[in-house]
């Protein structure tokens, strides 16, 4: 259970936190009022800093005026591999970014939700849906007041959870994971941007407010976001560190790397500390959730596709994932029996090994004259599952 000191100095993160970017969403960019962010981009490099890190001129031309602040450090929505259809959540959604351009990846049978814990993001947000709904024809966004960890959101109710720097500014990260696995349906999607640490910060630059609204000092190491996640219950994490996001910062002068530049010993560089990182992960579960499968259901499906593709290396090696994931041996005899039904005029040695790690019965005489398999001997069949 929390301390009362603890609990205040999340609740003081907090504040300055909305604070900060109470003041940006006023403004209407990262740049015009003193307050850094976490790309702390003006209003004229934000475009540039967008498509730096991996924006479509035609996705940001697209956008609702002012919706682009500058406050990306990645592009989650390129992670998520968003399909018609999902419905997908924006942890700290900010002035609707990610959300517009999510809102026309699932289409209008899908829905892009935008959370933020800053009111005045909040409006500057919804008041872009009519420029949205206008340029779309779209009514499939929505935005809520509400903190990432606790989220305004209904168990197992989300496809996909993308969020763009923002998780590092959470005072307790370990509960925004656990959310986000509260939310996401079984097989779902996690498609995150933020920054990272790749060594402990000096003190001084950690001990920074600004650096804290600019989403640095609050960053954790990546194994330690790896925990985290781990711990929360997602799987199939992956991680990929791009510390040329940061140099690139450098490389523009931004004013907040330049104050930690000032505080770093001699020599070094902020990305020798600091990193952008794309983190994937899925929720366990069975069956499917949109185009997310299960490492199971991926298996059995790659022990068929190795039968109709006469790939003994490719059956072994899935044999042994499989097994590893504790798929019993009927569930993969069965998808050798549909790989080689698939397949017109299977090779038998490759069914003599199925024979031999599944006992599936597929290099059997019986097997090979099946309506759908083997020589077909004495004719033609039809009338077959997969003969028509």
């Amino acid at each position: 259970m929390k301390t009362s000191s603890s609990t205040k100095a999340a609740e003081d993160v907090r504040k300055a936190v909305r604070a900060g970017y109470g003041q940006i969403a006023n403004s209407g960019s990262s740049r015009r009022g003193p307050t850094p962010t976490c790309c702390g981009s003006s209003p004229v490099a934000s475009k540039g800093l967008a498509k730096h890190i991996g924006y479509s001129s035609e996705e940001l031309a697209a956008l609702p005026e002012g919706a682009n602040m500058g406050l990306s450090c990645g592009n989650p929505n390129a992670l998520a591999g968003l399909q018609p259809g999902e419905v997908v959540l924006d942890l700290g959604a900010g002035g609707g970014f990610d959300v517009f351009i999510a809102g026309k990846k699932v289409g209008a049978t899908g829905q892009a939700i935008g959370v933020d814990m800053t009111a005045e993001m909040l409006g500057k947000a919804r008041k872009n849906i009519a420029a949205y709904q206008k340029q779309t024809g779209l009514d499939n966004v929505e935005f809520r007041l509400g903190e990432i960890e606790h989220l305004p959101l209904a168990d197992n109710s989300v496809d996909a959870v993308i969020s763009n720097c923002v998780i590092n500014l959470s005072p307790d990260k370990a509960q925004v994971w656990r959310e986000i696995v509260r939310v996401l349906k079984p097989g779902g999607r996690v498609a995150v941007s933020d920054l990272a640490l790749l060594k402990p910060l000096p003190r001084a630059v950690a001990k920074s407010v600004e650096a804290l609204i600019g989403c640095v000092a609050g960053a954790v190491l990546v194994s330690e976001t790896e925990r985290m996640a781990k711990a929360a219950g997602l799987v199939d994490i992956g991680t990929k560190s791009k510390a040329a996001y940061i140099d690139g910062m450098v490389d523009w002068q931004d004013p907040l790397y330049q104050k930690i530049i000032a505080d770093l010993p001699a020599g070094a560089k902020p990305s020798d500390y600091i990193t952008s990182l794309e983190i994937t992960a899925r929720k366990a579960g069975t069956g499917c959730s949109g185009n997310g499968y299960s490492p199971a259901v991926n298996e059995l499906v790659a022990i068929g596709a190795a039968i109709a593709a006469n790939c003994e290396p490719c059956l072994k090696y899935h044999y042994r994932e499989a097994k590893q994931l504790g798929v019993s041996e009927i569930d993969m005899a069965q998808a050798a029996v549909m790989g080689a039904k698939v397949k017109d005029a299977p090779h038998q040695s490759i069914l003599r090994l199925a024979d031999r790690l599944l006992g599936s019965g597929v290099g059997t005489a019986e097997g090979a004259e099946d309506s759908c398999c083997g020589e077909k001997r004495g004719g033609s069949k039809t009338g077959g599952a997969c003969c028509g």
